[in-house]
């Protein structure tokens, strides 16, 4: 995988869905929300085709502002999962991510949380939205507990605002960089869904 990795997501269309794609331009994952379903449910693929799933990422709870998604595998095999940190979130996203085993792995947090909160206010109203889609760009970061910076996720300015750039901080191994490439794509999910 080349980085810097591009992730577009797309909040038109009827059910919400991203892509990522290399540096290259190779596509990595293409994800889809299921819509009509009681519990969450994300799809992901490798490319647009569906022809390669590459996991389905699916809520442990009907409704419920901390449950956790689950990454899971072909073989019905979680891989990993994130969880929202409850309170903490509402002005300052926190999201847990787990290993396999469910042992805390990683941390994502909001670098800059005044922007995405007027991204998410003025980025609605017609006209200004344009414009703070500019000027108003959130960034996220993975770090281990160790503190290691794992990768940085940061809004691109974009009139629609749905484009985001993921650079690699740290080296990790295969394993790791696709949990965490999942963890990304579902935490931009679920902050595009709160506004």
């Amino acid at each position: 995988m080349q980085y810097p990795v591009k992730l577009d997501f797309k909040k038109i269309a009827l059910a919400k869905q991203a892509t990522l794609t290399d540096a290259s331009n190779t596509p990595i994952a293409y994800a889809r929300q299921k819509i009509f379903k009681l519990k969450e449910e994300l799809e992901v693929f490798k490319d647009k085709t569906k022809t390669e799933r590459v996991c389905t990422i699916k809520a442990t709870k009907v409704i419920d502002f901390r449950s956790a998604y689950n990454f899971v595998a072909e073989n019905e095999q979680s891989f990993g999962s994130i969880k929202r940190e409850g309170l903490k979130s509402i002005w300052k996203a926190t999201y847990l991510l787990n290993d396999a085993a469910e042992n805390h792995y990683a941390t994502i947090r909001e670098e800059k949380p005044f922007a995405k909160v007027m991204d998410a206010l003025a980025g609605q109203l017609p006209g200004v939205g344009m414009v703070c889609n500019y000027i108003f760009n959130p960034s996220y970061l993975i770090a281990t507990e160790g503190g290691t910076e794992l990768f940085r996720i940061t809004k691109e300015p974009s009139f629609w605002g749905g484009l985001f750039k993921i650079d690699k901080l740290s080296e990790v191994d295969s394993s790791e960089e696709i949990r965490c490439m999942m963890g990304l794509l579902m935490m931009i999910f679920l902050e595009k869904s709160r506004g």
